[in-house]
């Protein structure tokens, strides 16, 4: 009965090692919960899903990866500008791609490309950021977004918009990073936000004007109410931050504007598409409003509301829009080009590589992995590692281990020369959560959350029995599809009930099409993923 009981349970193995090795997940559209364990039961029960969702949703994204110009650049061949602008937003976290695979767009060291071939021209160039520059909480996301300030500063942004993203950072922290020093200082901006009751704390800025090439250019910002109702909801207590009207606000700042003779006014408008638009109707004052919440690439050309242009500069660091400024052209006073950053356009920048190294450095030395506590696993077993699983199932086993799954976390130290090791511009990742959640066995690969007995790094280890876990469960192994083995080990070992063993691990190839593989392998870390494909280079049927 025990030995029937096995085979029964083989039929459904053949999803054993599924589990993706392609690293840095996108980080997720919504800030980890409060209650770590209840998020951590939610995405592991399916109630959340990546965005976007399932198979379909990953598809779309690879499709659009894949559908990507090749245009040449336009802007070179524009006549000189007085002034130029480019504008960025809604990075989410995403400071550089994955790495894991080819042909992934966006990037710091690739936007840092086009800023070089922008002063090769000798344009006078200043950045603005629309914000939402996170999308997580704790420590990695403030050392990432510590790490993304530092970067804006090197590439001469001058402004960056508020949105719920940053509020959630917390009003204290962004204090605490906001510097005002030297002429072109990289401002935090918001007209209708004010932290701790006043604006004499100068955190954030109501407006930044700037002067470049001559011309004076007003930036300001607003959280829309849609946008602000996701972190600040109306009818709550007072807390560090306060709302107001973003109209009654822009008033304000137009009238200043106006005073200090600026020329050319920029909006940051957090807010939804709908209602960026309004404000465009409401204010023609502005020259250009950069919109949140728009089509996730951005679009190709602004659209024009009244006097106003429009423009969606894209999500996820992968496109940016390039906004020349012609003061004394009355038929075309500005020209736009949304510029897509792929690889085979702008090389790395060394500068942005060593920020990187340092950010990377940071989350060793503060102990990033281990930081967090980890969280029971929703089936309540623990993990028990491939070496235990392949006991049993020999065949299966021995296909795992020539698959790049078992090497993945080898794959995150470019000194190992895996494939693809170059995209990791000679630094190591094994101390990056966001990395290690797709490289690694046990932990939640959607939210970065290392699960009890899940995969921990021995120089993090508390315990003798932590300081096995790297070697027991580093790669992706059989339990990151079909769960900690613990039970079916236990029922199979004791002589209990088959049907039982089987179920606590079974995972149908339907549910792996659907779902399971896109947990590492989405649209934005392997665009070019096609599941039957490799599918082929993973099955393993059978026992012995």
């Amino acid at each position: 009965m025990k030995r029937a009981a096995v085979f029964v349970f083989l039929g459904s193995l053949g999803l054993v090692f599924l589990a993706a090795s392609m690293f840095w997940l996108p980080p997720p559209k919504k800030p980890l919960s409060a209650d770590r364990q209840g998020m951590a039961d939610a995405a592991v029960a399916g109630t959340r899903q990546p965005e976007p969702q399932g198979a379909e949703g990953a598809q779309e994204v690879q499709k659009a990866a894949k559908a990507v110009p090749s245009a040449p650049l336009r802007f070179p061949d524009w006549p000189r500008p007085t002034a130029v602008l480019v504008a960025t937003g809604e990075q989410q976290g995403y400071f550089e791609p994955c790495g894991c695979t080819a042909n992934q767009l966006g990037g710091m060291t690739r936007r840092a490309g086009l800023f070089r071939k922008l002063k090769e021209l000798s344009w006078d160039v200043r950045g603005v950021d629309l914000g939402s520059l996170s999308s997580r909480t704790g420590t990695q996301a403030q050392l990432k977004f510590e790490t993304t300030l530092q970067a804006l500063r090197d590439l001469n942004y001058v402004a960056v918009g508020l949105g719920p993203e940053e509020l959630r950072l917390d009003p204290g922290y962004l204090l605490s990073q906001h510097s005002t020093e030297g002429e072109d200082f990289l401002g935090f901006v918001s007209a209708n936000l004010t932290f701790f009751g006043s604006r004499e704390l100068g955190t954030p800025l109501s407006k930044r004007i700037i002067t470049v090439g001559g011309v004076r250019i007003g930036i300001t910002s607003v959280l829309s109410e849609t946008l602000r109702n996701e972190v600040l909801p109306a009818g709550s207590p007072p807390g560090d931050a306060e709302w107001t009207d973003a109209n009654e606000s822009l008033k304000g700042v137009l009238e200043e504007f106006e005073a200090e003779q600026v020329q050319f006014r920029v909006l940051l408008s957090q807010a939804t598409l709908g209602e960026s638009r309004e404000f465009a109707k409401a204010f023609p004052q502005f020259n250009l409003i950069i919109s949140a919440q728009g089509f996730g690439d951005g679009e190709a050309e602004p659209e024009l509301i009244g006097p106003v242009r429009l423009i969606q500069a894209g999500e996820k660091g992968k496109t940016a829009g390039v906004v020349g400024i012609y003061p004394e052209d009355t038929e075309q006073p500005v020209r736009f080009e949304l510029v897509t950053l792929s690889g085979d356009r702008f090389g790395d920048d060394p500068g942005m590589v060593q920020i990187l190294q340092q950010y990377q450095q940071r989350l060793g030395e503060q102990r990033v992995v281990s930081s967090e506590p980890s969280v029971r696993h929703p089936s309540g077993h623990r993990f028990v590692g491939a070496q235990k699983c392949g006991e049993c199932h020999t065949q299966a086993f021995s296909v795992w281990e020539k698959t790049a799954h078992a090497y993945a976390f080898e794959s995150l130290d470019p000194a190992h020369g895996r494939r693809g090791f170059e995209r990791l511009h000679g630094i190591e990742r094994f101390r990056d959560p966001e990395c290690l959640a797709c490289h690694v066995t046990g932990w939640n690969a959607r939210d970065y959350v290392r699960f009890e007995s899940g995969f921990l790094n021995e120089e993090f280890a508390a315990s003798s029995s932590e300081r096995g876990l790297e070697k027991l469960l580093a790669g992706n192994q059989c339990e990151n599809c079909h769960g900690p083995g613990s039970r079916h080990v236990e029922l199979i070992e004791g002589g209990g009930d088959a049907a039982e063993a089987a179920k606590s691990v079974r995972v149908t190839l339907q549910q792996a099409r659907e779902s399971a593989c896109y947990q590492c392998h989405d649209g934005e870390n392997s665009p070019e993923f096609d599941f039957d494909k490799y599918w082929e280079q993973v099955q393993h049927p059978g026992k012995d």
